[in-house]
């Protein structure tokens, strides 16, 4: 529960309120430049840095360096001069979403990685997160709510689950409310990070239309989910449908419509994780539309479309009811068909048939998968149902 609470303080950082009682202009951060040490802005990076250090070593963390690399080398392609300021962390937390902190730490969750189709769409959102470093919008968050005097004990409560000293352990509901009316004033700035984006992604020669395509996506399992309306009480950013109203206004603005998407090396990168990722994203939908169609976009124009196949076999098999079952076993057998060597579409079919009563069947399966992969840590608990 610490990582979530710490996670929901920096997208307070990275909200943008309204100003209140007139705020002071605020520069833009130059290359390599540090807060004087005695100033709000020095605080706010003494905290960060702390959650850094904690991040680091966080069991959570995908200490992934071919991964962090390769993200790194997409930052500095779009911001170039900041490239020696800005670290980047991979965070396996099943869910879309970035964000960047005010002392240079962005995180990029498992969940984005997996959802966008190609590294244009990628480079897009580590372009704004890297927009919001840039205007220095964790600060005008904090001037203002530094001005609104009954947020400052939320904030201490926060820094305080974060194991920063100056603040209870208490992060209840109400103070969640608090938070959520702070982040709802943020999208003036989060418009003003989307247009940082669009010029980098543009001038480092990417595809500008992965900017909106993304957000179209999401938007579509959105609308396949139960709940068809984005949580917007916490929302440190546009609703996508607004964002991707903007984002079309920004390609018409510059007049770009083609550059490069780089899909093939994305996926090259992931591979190692796909697997883990994909049954996260079993896991944590509820509705079988939605996680198909997660899925199905992973492998769209996919040679490895038993991948597919298995997978869906894997969303209809984990709703563990009998009709599911049955067209999971479809899955499978589709599988099986497409890639006659993939061990683990045997396993689930075999373990299937022997719930459906189909023994000899089942037997077959399983012992398919033993002869493909007699090393498996499984194949003695897969081997006991073969006697």
């Amino acid at each position: 529960m610490k990582k979530i609470f710490i996670i929901f303080l920096i997208f307070i950082l990275n909200s943008c309120a309204t100003p209140i009682g007139g705020a002071q202009k605020i520069e833009n951060i130059k290359p390599e430049e540090k807060p004087d040490i005695e100033t709000i802005e020095a605080g706010l990076w003494m905290q960060m840095n702390n959650y850094e250090e904690q991040l680091k070593t966080s069991g959570s963390r995908i200490k992934d360096k071919n991964l962090e690399n390769y993200l790194k080398d997409i930052l500095c392609k779009l911001t170039k001069e900041y490239c020696k300021d800005i670290r980047v962390y991979v965070q396996d937390v099943p869910y879309f979403n970035a964000f960047m902190a005010p002392n240079g730490m962005m995180v990029v969750w498992s969940g984005l990685l997996l959802r966008v189709e190609n590294e244009a769409q990628l480079a897009s959102v580590i372009g704004h997160e890297a927009g919001h470093y840039i205007r220095r919008h964790s600060l005008k968050s904090w001037l203002d709510a530094k001005a609104r005097a009954d947020l400052m004990a939320i904030l201490s409560v926060g820094l305080a689950v974060g194991g920063i000293p100056g603040g209870g352990n208490i992060f209840n509901i109400t103070q969640l409310l608090q938070v959520g009316i702070i982040a709802k004033h943020s999208r003036d700035n989060e418009r003003e990070a989307d247009e940082i984006g669009m010029d980098a992604l543009i001038k480092a020669g990417y595809d500008p239309k992965a900017a909106p395509e993304i957000w179209e996506n999401i938007i579509k399992e959105m609308e396949l989910g139960e709940n068809k309306n984005p949580p917007t009480f916490f929302a440190s950013h546009p609703l996508p449908k607004e964002r991707v109203i903007n984002l079309k206004k920004q390609i018409e603005k510059h007049s770009v419509y083609e550059g490069k998407t780089n899909k093939k090396k994305l996926k090259k990168i992931i591979k190692p994780h796909l697997k883990k990722w994909l049954k996260d994203v079993v896991r944590i939908n509820n509705k079988l539309e939605q996680t198909d169609f997660v899925i199905s976009n992973v492998f769209s124009e996919d040679k490895n479309l038993y991948l597919l196949k298995f997978y869906q076999g894997e969303i209809y098999r984990s709703k563990k009811d009998e009709e599911n079952n049955k067209k999971a076993i479809r899955f499978y057998q589709e599988s099986i068909e497409l890639k006659k060597d993939f061990a683990d579409s045997y396993r689930e079919l075999g373990l299937l048939l022997l719930k459906d009563k189909k023994i000899i069947e089942a037997k077959k399966n399983l012992q398919k998968y033993v002869d493909l992969e007699p090393n498996a840590k499984d194949v003695e608990i897969v081997k006991s149902y073969l006697n």
